[in-house]
């Protein structure tokens, strides 16, 4: 056979269209959606809803514009050289470069000539060929590693850019509209250190986050307080700030509500002061310089490890201070991977590893919530303290002897002051939906809030300070 007669073969069927493969018109509504189940699966939710969001918005436009549907399929393809050429490089770069030479040097010192490449060679027969012709080579190659483009022309980057482009403001809204980009924001300062900013309403995935003018996640309330109204200010934590849960679904708002619908002739006012990380030294810190807005009742609340916590800043935290609030939902999530990025370079604080270091300053923690009962004895409020343990322990699963031991040490410290700190037992031990109370081993989820209100109110009305008023 002569050479002129010699056609190109079609390798792995590149240099054609076979008409009777089209592409499938539901592979483009389906393959999103099934990778966004399987990221959601895996945990990361955020990924799914913009695997999804993007890929069923690409998915519309290539149905609806023919024109557009060439682009994108043109970008995708330009994408897909890219990445193909990059994965050819880091996997063939070194046996090309490296093992290669090598082999052919110990080859060459060993005399051992397969092809026959040595000029000795030159007269006998052997396997060696010409060189196919430079392009051919380089078509072939390519379509072995990519996507054959949909349209003539060299990589255009404007298709690629705009695709890129369209696929961060459809991130960017599907960002939005899971919840992120407009975080809680909280006000510095030297003697609370941090607390959440006033009048706020955020929206989070699942409930609704509004603060009042002083912060706090509840009602605005008069100033003073008026006639017939009996006013619990309520101090804490993540616990009572509810992180998962919305205003109206909060313990203290249960609370209240509890407490009003005994119509015994007054008026109960709850006051939620709980904000995420907080510990005592926060709490006495912002009753210190804001007062307690003349509460009759002032609860203070949160888990025994509350204790050990220092008075830190926003430094060791992910939230935002009012003056730097995130102008995008990807500023928002940036924020959130650098954060945790530094805490795992940092490692834990001295504070918060078991040992000598927490023990002291679970002592410390305990005084400061000493000064803060008394305080509040000089504003004249009445003091309860309601410490909540672990899930292990109210829900009746097991012991927690280090909560214990941190407790014996808040217990020790509040004597003096007249105020005997209370930790609930296995209060939900009987319960039918014991794995609906908690989302985590501390924090409540709504049902979980629904049954510690009830807790609270029976403990409120058995100290006898929610008395019925005499008329």
């Amino acid at each position: 056979m002569s050479p002129d007669t010699l056609k190109e073969p079609d390798w792995h069927g590149c240099g054609r269209t076979d008409p009777a493969r089209r592409e499938s018109p539901w592979l483009p509504w389906v393959l999103p959606p099934g990778m966004a189940v399987v990221l959601w699966f895996l945990g990361w939710r955020v990924a799914a809803m913009l695997v999804a969001g993007i890929g069923l918005t690409l998915a519309a436009i290539r149905c609806f514009s023919p024109v557009a549907k060439r682009r994108i399929d043109h970008a995708l393809a330009c994408f897909a050289e890219w990445v193909g050429g990059m994965v050819a490089t880091a996997l063939l770069a070194p046996p090309f470069f490296l093992f290669l030479p090598l082999l052919r040097l110990w080859r060459k010192l060993n005399g051992n000539d397969p092809l026959r490449l040595d000029p000795k060679w030159r007269e006998s027969p052997g396997f060696w060929l010409a060189p196919d012709l430079q392009s051919r080579r380089k078509r072939v190659a390519r379509r072995m590693f990519a996507a054959e483009r949909l349209e003539p022309g060299g990589l255009r980057l404007l298709p690629l850019g705009l695709l890129l482009l369209g696929g961060l403001l459809v991130s960017e809204l599907g960002l939005r509209l899971y919840g992120l980009g407009r975080p809680l924001l909280f006000v510095q300062d030297s003697v609370v250190a941090y607390y959440p900013a006033p009048n706020q309403k955020v929206r989070y995935p699942g409930r609704m986050v509004e603060t009042n003018a002083q912060g706090m996640r509840c009602e605005d309330f008069a100033m003073p307080k008026p006639a017939g109204v009996f006013r619990i200010l309520m101090t804490g934590d993540s616990t009572l700030a509810g992180t998962k849960v919305g205003n109206h679904e909060l313990y203290s708002h249960l609370l209240e509500e509890k407490l009003n619908a005994r119509n015994d002739g007054r008026t109960y006012e709850v006051l939620n002061l709980g904000v995420n990380a907080w510990g005592p030294h926060h709490q006495l810190g912002y009753v210190s310089k804001f007062g307690c807005f003349d509460a009759d009742l002032a609860i203070i609340c949160g888990p025994v490890a509350n204790a050990y916590r220092p008075k830190y800043g926003l430094e060791r935290l992910p939230f935002f201070p009012s003056t730097r609030a995130p102008k995008t939902a990807w500023g928002h999530v940036l924020h959130e991977l650098m954060w945790r990025s530094r805490e795992r370079t940092l490692g834990a604080p001295a504070w918060a590893v078991e040992g000598p270091v927490q023990d002291e300053q679970s002592r410390g923690g305990a005084r400061a919530y000493a000064t803060l009962a008394e305080l509040y004895q000089e504003m004249g409020c009445a003091v309860m303290m309601e410490m909540l343990p672990a899930r292990p322990v109210t829900l009746g699963e097991g012991e927690d002897p280090f909560g214990q031991r941190i407790f014996g040490i808040i217990r020790d410290g509040m004597r003096h002051t007249g105020v005997t700190p209370n930790l609930a037992g296995p209060v939900f031990k009987d319960h039918p939906q014991r794995g609906k109370i908690y989302y985590d081993g501390i924090h409540f989820d709504r049902l979980g809030h629904r049954l510690y209100a009830e807790y609270l109110y029976q403990r409120v009305v058995a100290s006898g300070l929610a008395r019925p008023q005499i008329r």
